[in-house]
């Protein structure tokens, strides 16, 4: 059980906002390819296990586009290849379009980064990222007050009955 507080508002700290082009190629004929959208690298380290992720683009007129690419989570495993530190993606998370996307990581390190990787076809790309800044308990000794607590009520209502 994970003891949260989602629905306040003041619990939320927006941490990365960013809003990228893709490059625009000439073609002999006069016309432009896109290149596509590099991976989009929060640059930063994150400590806290609960995101909101959200994702924008244009949509050409009468197409439905509902998928926002993948969440990436990385955490350095403290080996040193090739001269620097490496880091081990530990799990991607789909995105949904113009939508807050709520992500969950288990604490399993105090630390991680995140990157946001879009469809290639996207020709721009807003990326927000918020950090839950509240409770986030899922020590057992919360979890065993409640059950305590539960106990406590029960026998209550037993002796009162």
């Amino acid at each position: 059980m994970r003891v949260v507080e989602l629905s306040n508002s003041n619990n939320w700290q927006s941490i990365y906002s960013t809003n990228i082009n893709a490059v625009q190629v000439p073609m002999q004929n006069g016309g432009y390819i896109h290149s596509p959208i590099p991976e989009i690298v929060v640059p930063l380290v994150i400590n806290k296990f609960i995101l909101a992720v959200s994702v924008n683009t244009d949509v050409p007129t009468n197409s439905i586009w509902k998928f926002a690419g993948y969440l990436n989570q990385k955490i350095s495993t403290g080996l040193v290849v090739g001269g620097t530190q490496d880091a081990v993606t530990v799990r991607g998370r789909p995105l949904s379009l113009d939508q807050i996307n709520l992500i969950f990581f288990p604490k399993f390190s105090t630390s991680y980064s995140v990157s946001v990787k879009v469809p290639k076809w996207f020709t721009r790309a807003t990326v927000t990222v918020w950090e839950y800044t509240g409770i986030d308990d899922t020590s057992e000794e919360i979890l065993l007050s409640q059950e305590f607590a539960n106990i406590n009520f029960k026998l209550d209502q037993l002796l009162n009955n």
